[in-house]
This record gives structure tokens, C-alpha cells and sequence, in this order.
């Protein structure tokens, strides 16, 4: 799909953005209903001086009486850019739709942040990551989005073998953890657990499959841990498993993968949000999921 003609392309400083006004004037910048809530309140300047004489989109869409609380208007950068790739993301994956609604609401609704994602769930997994990442591009507060990097590093973008690894690296991490008293992570990671696993994730399995795992230790069905649990231990053993476990289970990584993620959809994003919004990310076993290779 071809987006934009080379010739129509420039490289952009890391703080600017391809939103300026055109020949037509500042309400010509950008196309109607792909444009972010910060440039249809006129929240934004150019040159980032946020005075009188700035060159800027207040009141360009909806008026001058709105604005930022202080008044002051703040630098447009990258993220209004970002806000219209989570739109075109929608659109591309979903043949055609758009997060806002219907072409003459769609400012409307994004001035009030009245999207809808449900075109992207008929997608199972893979839509509950896209629907995790464009909501995230499409925050209504500016400096809340991920910047191109952090899209590029999201969990949607990553292979099963990769999302198995995953899931195995934070298994092992949180095994090491202190119990009593009882590392904060391993709260965070128990932290709504019902939305998770159930009231007992081994009644999501097959009975084959609880008869075999049972032959070995005890499992808490209530624990998001322990089913990380089960899951390292039963790949760690996969060449081990009877034939006909492997036949049910699936080929490695991606049948066994699917294998959890069918039963427990929001197992993969639940693990990742608590490694992500922690200091592990930055330890050495997990810096390649969060880190672009250079």
C-alpha cells in the first residue's frame, strides 16, 4: 500500500512533527477527522514559545475559547502524528473503519474521546493487542503516547516464539521473588486475578491435560503465577509429554502457545503490563523485549 510518494516525504528532527499549516492556513492542517484533540482545541504552537506572536492553531477548528488550563500553549511534536497512525492502524486493520465513527462526528467524537475498537474483535488475541496498542496512540492527553519506538516494541508486533519466550523469562523472574514477605510485584501480578485466570483456570483446561500436570505438584487454579507455572513446567517437559498430549496441544511454539492464550485471552497483556510498568524491564533478561535492536 503505498501511503505517501517519496518525493512528498521529509525527515523529521525528533521533536517536530509533519503537522504545519499548509498555503490554505492552520485549519487546512491535516485531514478532517484524522486530526489529534490538541490541534482541533488549538492547544499547540510551532515554535514553542507559547507567546502571543507564536505561530499556532488556537481556535483554528473550534473557536479561541478553548485551550490548554494554563492558557499557554504547548509544542507540537511527534505525538499528533502518532494519534493519526493509531487512526490509519484502525482503519487498515478492520478494511476501511474508523475509531471516531462516521466521517462528519469524527471530530466530535475526538474532542470527547468517544472511540470504539469493536471492529477488532473478531481478531481474538492478535485484536486484544492491536486494541492495547491503538488506544494507547490514541490518548487523548498528547504527552501520554508511546512515541514510534515504543509502537514498534509493542506485543503486537511479536512472533509466538517470541511471546512464549516472554511469558517463560517472567515466569522464571517471578519464581525467585521474596514470598514473605511477599514481593509488591508479585501483588501487582495477583492484582485482579479473576478478570485473568477465572475463579479456577483449571476448569479452562482439558482434563488430559490436569491429569497429567497433577502428576507432578499442586497448583493454585486462582493464581495467575501458578498458571505461568504450569505453562513454563509443561514446555520446559513438551519432548516428555505423550503423543497424544503433544497432538492436542499442538506443535511448539505456536500451537502451544495457543493452546493458554485461547483459554486465558488476557494472560499475555496482563504478565507484560506488570514486567513493563517495572524495573524489570531494564534487567538484562528482559531489555531485548523493550529495547530496539540497533
Amino acid at each position: 500500500m503505498l501511503i505517501s510518494d517519496f518525493g512528498l516525504c521529509k525527515k523529521l528532527e525528533v521533536d517536530q512533527t509533519s503537522f504545519y499549516p499548509t498555503a490554505h492556513g492552520a485549519m487546512a492542517a491535516g485531514t478532517v477527522g484524522w486530526r489529534a484533540p490538541e490541534i482541533l482545541r488549538g492547544d499547540v504552537t510551532i515554535d514553542g514559545s507559547g507567546g502571543e506572536d507564536s505561530q499556532s492553531f488556537r481556535g483554528s477548528a473550534y473557536g479561541s475559547d478553548v485551550g490548554t488550563p494554563t492558557g499557554r500553549l504547548t509544542r507540537l511534536t511527534k505525538s499528533v502524528d502518532v494519534f493519526a497512525l493509531g487512526c490509519l492502524f484502525y482503519y487498515v486493520l478492520t478494511n476501511g473503519g474508523h475509531p471516531f465513527g462516521d466521517r462528519y462526528e469524527r471530530d466530535v467524537n475526538i474532542l470527547k474521546n468517544a472511540k470504539c475498537l469493536d471492529g477488532l474483535e473478531r481478531f481474538g488475541e492478535e485484536g486484544s493487542d492491536a486494541v492495547d496498542l491503538i488506544t494507547k496512540m490514541l490518548d487523548p492527553e498528547a504527552s501520554r503516547r508511546p512515541d514510534t519506538s515504543t509502537c514498534l516494541l509493542h506485543p503486537y508486533f511479536w512472533d509466538p516464539g517470541k511471546r512464549l519466550g516472554f511469558l517463560q523469562d517472567a515466569s522464571d523472574r517471578f519464581e525467585v521473588m521474596c514470598r514473605d514477605p511477599r514481593d509488591p510485584l508479585l501483588v501487582e501480578l495477583e492484582r485482579g486475578a479473576i478478570s485473568v485466570v477465572g475463579n479456577d483456570w483449571n476448569t479452562r483446561l482439558d482434563k488430559w491435560f490436569i491429569d497429567n500436570l497433577g502428576k507432578y505438584r499442586k497448583y493454585d487454579g486462582k493464581s495467575v503465577q501458578d498458571l505461568m507455572r504450569a505453562l513454563r513446567n509443561k514446555k520446559h517437559h513438551y519432548q516428555d509429554l505423550p503423543d497424544n498430549v503433544k497432538r492436542q496441544i499442538g506443535t511448539m511454539p505456536e500451537g502451544f502457545l495457543l493452546y493458554f492464550t485461547r483459554r486465558f485471552p488476557r494472560l499475555f497483556l496482563h504478565v507484560h503490563s506488570v514486567v513493563s510498568s517495572s524495573q524489570l524491564r531494564s534487567e538484562s533478561m528482559f531489555r531485548s523485549y523493550f529495547e530496539l535492536a540497533e
